[in-house]
């Protein structure tokens, strides 16, 4: 029993030793990070060198403050066509009201923003989907600091 003892002190011992390793180089850390080297100069004028990349399906503007793009489009065969849209509303910016094509169910897939129709305007956020019929009226305003996305399924007469 006295064995089991030792050890158990030998191992406290050890942890406690460990553990004011540990604090003393990350306290040491943490003081030296704010008299780092600062930030890195800037390119040469001539040094800058932009991608050529485009996206293949591109955000293009569908009012001021609001940028879409389709993700998925497909004919029924039976006079109706289904189309899912994602809505991008960047941080501190409003839309003008805007309608779509057709009826929508519009789901929140990120960020919080108040969402104003029919002169209500409710607050939404990830998670949240709603519906509205074809030709209604809507308007996002995101007041966070992060970009509002919203996924829209429309469906139209083809």
């Amino acid at each position: 029993m006295s064995t089991n003892r030792i050890c158990r002190a030998s191992l406290r011992l050890l942890l406690a030793l460990v553990t004011v390793m540990l604090q003393t180089a990350c306290g040491s850390i943490y003081q030296a990070g704010g008299n780092g080297t600062g930030l890195l100069p800037g390119p040469q004028p001539g040094e800058v060198k932009f991608s050529k990349y485009q996206p293949d399906n591109p955000y293009t503007q569908l009012s001021p403050g609001l940028l879409a793009r389709t993700v998925f489009g497909m004919a029924s065969g039976t006079g109706y066509r289904v189309e899912v849209r994602d809505l991008l509303v960047g941080p501190g910016q409003k839309t003008s009201n805007v309608s779509l094509p057709g009826p929508a169910v519009f789901e929140v897939r990120s960020g919080n923003a108040v969402i104003t129709t029919v002169g209500k305007s409710r607050e939404v956020r990830m998670g949240f989907a709603f519906a509205l019929s074809e030709g209604a009226r809507f308007a996002i305003e995101n007041k966070a600091d992060s970009t509002f996305i919203i996924r829209v399924h429309m469906f139209m007469a083809d």
